[in-house]
């Protein structure tokens, strides 16, 4: 079952950045990790998808096959996690406990669950020391668990492993590979989003692709030739123009040789 079905969406702050995604989804219980520079609108597309943020326009905008309202509609499947989060006062427990009370659980379950998150995330020993005086890495996997505890359906994350130390890093990769809810979340360590993620995106200048971001080059392009800054001529399967095109060369689709190939490929480079 599909939990995301989007299409057509766009979002835009003006005169600065514009998210144009044609078609986005997340299958139940898939992970999907999203790589992309600073800027490229991984935050926003977490946002909106979270229902914090509302796009400027969007075609189709379902959550478990019901059309939803972003920035309107709220639903209590979705975690989101931000790169930064906010530490409550009080103990790691206290933190832990918050989302679970305010659903109304009895004290009992409560204290249950919380025990067993701090072990999960390696608190145990930390569960009644003041949460805002820990660690980065602490409060990192205090926040984490704040979400998780409660069981969401997904679990919308940015940069879950940014700042941490190899104890924390290692913590929260084996935590975020053994959870059953969907999971989506951005990152700028490659090598550890295949780690975590049954298949990557790349968000480049507010647009989405499948695959990581290699092999991507930009520039003018003429009757399907695009010519790069450093003036390597790309020929391409479409005769398209246009003043700046980009187009990403799919690393499998390589081939290199010792000795000059003959055969039907476009592009054949020496280096």
């Amino acid at each position: 079952m599909k939990l995301y079905d989007v299409s057509g969406l766009r979002f835009a702050y003006p005169g600065r950045f514009q998210l144009a995604i044609d078609e986005f989804g997340l299958d139940e219980g898939e992970k999907v990790g999203v790589v992309g520079r600073n800027g490229s609108g991984k935050t926003t597309l977490l946002r909106i998808l979270g229902c914090l943020e509302r796009p400027s326009y969007w075609m189709r905008f379902r959550f478990r096959g019901r059309d939803v309202v972003p920035g309107r509609t709220r639903y209590p499947e979705i975690g989101l996690l931000r790169q930064d989060p906010y530490i409550f006062q009080g103990s790691v427990a206290d933190n832990l406990a918050y989302g679970l009370k305010v659903r109304g659980m009895r004290r009992r379950a409560i204290r249950s669950r919380v025990d067993a998150m701090c072990e999960r995330l390696g608190l145990a020993a930390l569960a009644g020391a003041p949460a805002k005086e820990l660690s980065g890495g602490e409060r990192k996997r205090v926040a984490l668990g704040r979400v998780l505890i409660w069981d969401p359906r997904v679990l919308l994350l940015d940069e879950p492993t940014t700042h941490l130390d190899a104890a924390s890093r290692q913590i929260v990769g084996s935590v975020l590979s053994e959870t059953r809810a969907s999971l989506l979340f951005t990152t700028h360590d490659v090598s550890r989003a295949i780690r975590l993620s049954d298949r990557m995106l790349t968000l480049r200048g507010g647009r989405i692709s499948e695959g990581l971001p290699e092999n991507i080059f930009e520039g003018p392009c003429r009757d399907g030739v695009l010519t790069t800054g450093g003036g390597l001529q790309i020929q391409l399967a479409d005769p398209i123009s246009g003043p700046s095109v980009t187009v990403r060369v799919d690393p499998e689709s390589i081939v290199l040789s010792l000795e000059p190939l003959h055969s039907s490929m476009r592009n054949a480079f020496p280096g």
